[in-house]
């Protein structure tokens, strides 16, 4: 979108943001030698997409959301965005301050991983142990009831956060209890994982590279449980000393086997920096006020509470299924939304502007 220099448009109050994707009428402004700007209306799309200002001849132009432009999110199909101007500013913001300010802040599951893969959903870290060949039978088909009865009310847009988590809290107790019935030992997980479908989102590991190259600290929040994914990012060799992982570990007895979980439960809806307990971790986000925060569930848009103000933090949602359904909500939560994409192709775009 392209406006003359020095012209802010907001036509009439209107903000001209929009739902990208797809054609919309193009709106044109002349501007009369007196001065009053008329508008006129074509009936179909324009061959730019751009709203330009015309009076007699072309006057030079600037682009309203540089940044976007270069990034290629005006016109992406499966990117929505409800505030231009203000995305705008945020990812100018990022770039210009660079990597020295920058922290990234990321779920696992669905985020940083794969949803599918030729048409087969991928394993989570709960999906590595609940479709592991090493585990009984009586743990998949108990793990699968309660996927039934409880998923359902997690991604339920009816229902309040408040009203969510007593179920999550049941549902994660009860899957704990079945893992300890099961005497999982240490040594099986990465079997487990190797003999998986999981696989990392496609760019993942550039960006990990790239984030390590510069040493941006990366935390890694996950509702699921923290050896597995331990093993995941060592599988596919991302598991580098910038990156620290919140999540629920396993407590092993002296041989190794599975007896109960560390600390307190981390589900959907507490994932935040007010989880994290460690200094060392602290003493690296020292001046780090610049956050770009990824996630696949609403829960995943609150990970940043507990980051030193004042913060610029750009949250960029996955919204992976129900995208009807959940799309408003998505919008309103998090500043960029990217609809069934198996990529980090947007976030790696971020960072090779700050470069």
């Amino acid at each position: 979108m392209i406006v003359s220099r020095g012209a802010v448009l907001r036509a009439g109050g209107r903000q001209l943001s929009r739902v990208l994707g797809g054609a919309r009428p193009t709106e044109h402004i002349t501007e009369p030698s007196k001065g009053s700007a008329i508008r006129h209306k074509s009936s179909g799309p324009s061959d730019s997409g751009f709203c330009q200002f015309t009076a007699g001849i072309m006057p030079e132009t600037v682009p309203m959301y540089p940044t976007l432009e270069k990034l290629g999110l005006l016109n992406a199909a499966h990117v929505r965005i409800k505030d231009l101007a203000r995305v705008e500013e945020l990812v100018s913001s990022l770039v210009s301050s660079g990597f020295s300010k920058l922290q990234v802040i990321a779920d696992f599951d669905r985020t940083m991983t794969r949803v599918s893969y030729f048409g087969k959903l991928c394993d989570t870290c709960h999906g590595i142990m609940d479709n592991s060949s090493l585990m009984p039978a009586f743990y998949r088909e108990e793990a699968n009831k309660l996927l039934a009865k409880y998923y359902p009310i997690e991604i339920d847009p009816k229902m309040s956060e408040e009203e969510k988590i007593p179920y999550m809290i049941e549902w994660y107790n009860q899957i704990h209890e079945l893992i300890i019935k099961c005497k999982v030992s240490q040594k099986s997980l990465e079997e487990m994982v190797s003999s998986s479908n999981a696989r990392l989102r496609d760019g993942t590991r550039d960006l990990c590279k790239k984030l390590h190259e510069y040493g941006v600290p990366v935390l890694v929040f996950s509702a699921g449980m923290g050896d597995i994914l331990e093993q995941v990012l060592r599988h596919f060799d991302v598991y580098t000393d910038n990156l620290k992982v919140v999540s629920n570990f396993f407590k092993y007895d002296e041989e190794g086997i599975v007896v109960g979980f560390e600390g307190d439960l981390i589900h959907m809806f507490n994932k935040n920096e007010n989880a994290i307990h460690s200094s060392d971790y602290f003493d690296k986000l020292t001046g780090r006020n610049n956050v770009i925060l990824l996630g696949d569930s609403l829960g995943d848009i609150k990970m940043a509470v507990g980051v030193p103000q004042p913060s610029n933090v750009l949250k960029i949602g996955f919204l992976n299924d129900k995208v009807e359904e959940r799309l408003e909500a998505y919008m309103d939560g998090f500043d960029i939304v990217l609809i069934d994409d198996q990529t980090m192709d947007v976030v790696n775009s971020v960072v090779r502007l700050m470069e």
